[in-house]
């Protein structure tokens, strides 16, 4: 068991997470990465083994609710999203793999508006974000394809082409349920 697991230093980071969820997701995550480092070099300075001497270290960091706010009053509170905005733009990059397959010209400013929004909501971690472009650019790569490859080249049949087509208009979709899910996360 490392230090981390550690049954109080993980209620005291789980305090530390509760007490900064008004941080941005950037902000927060940085601010309980540099604590938990902080908390780990304390204990192995101090040789903190027993929960004595690690419930000490932990007073001597400080009351979570203590840091927390002195983070929040540093920082402008996280923007506010709507969920209609949320929905509006999931439904906008599930509609932009059939709109780029069947429809390139009316598809692909539809893609570029939709990950421009994607990249400019607060709601996402960047990883998040990488992950809904990355599905979103599926269906254009794959007409892409179409253009560049040969039609006898690819001639793998209508009977796999088509669940290639069906996988390809599915993705962003399954893209924009991942979005949905990871928008609630802290």
């Amino acid at each position: 068991m490392t230090i981390t697991e550690h049954p109080l230093v993980k209620s005291y980071l789980a305090t530390m997470a509760r007490e900064t969820a008004g941080l941005s997701p950037e902000r927060r995550n940085e601010l309980l990465a540099d604590l938990e480092e902080h908390i780990v070099v304390a204990l192995a300075e101090e040789s903190a083994s027993g929960d004595d001497e690690i419930r000490t270290v932990l007073t001597r960091l400080g009351d979570p609710r203590t840091i927390a706010a002195t983070a929040l009053g540093d920082e402008l509170p996280a923007p506010q999203v709507s969920r209609g905005r949320t929905l509006a733009l999931l439904g906008l990059l599930a509609v932009t793999g059939p709109l780029t397959v069947l429809a390139p010209l009316l598809g692909v400013p539809v893609l570029i508006g939709a990950i421009w929004w994607l990249w400019s909501a607060p709601q996402w971690r960047n990883r998040d974000k990488v992950i809904g472009t990355a599905a979103a650019l599926v269906p254009l790569l794959f007409v892409v394809a179409q253009f560049v490859f040969a039609a006898g080249t690819l001639n793998f049949g209508l009977g796999a082409f088509i669940p290639v087509l069906l996988a390809v208009l599915a993705l962003p979709a399954a893209a924009g349920v991942y979005l949905l899910r990871s928008a609630g996360r802290p």
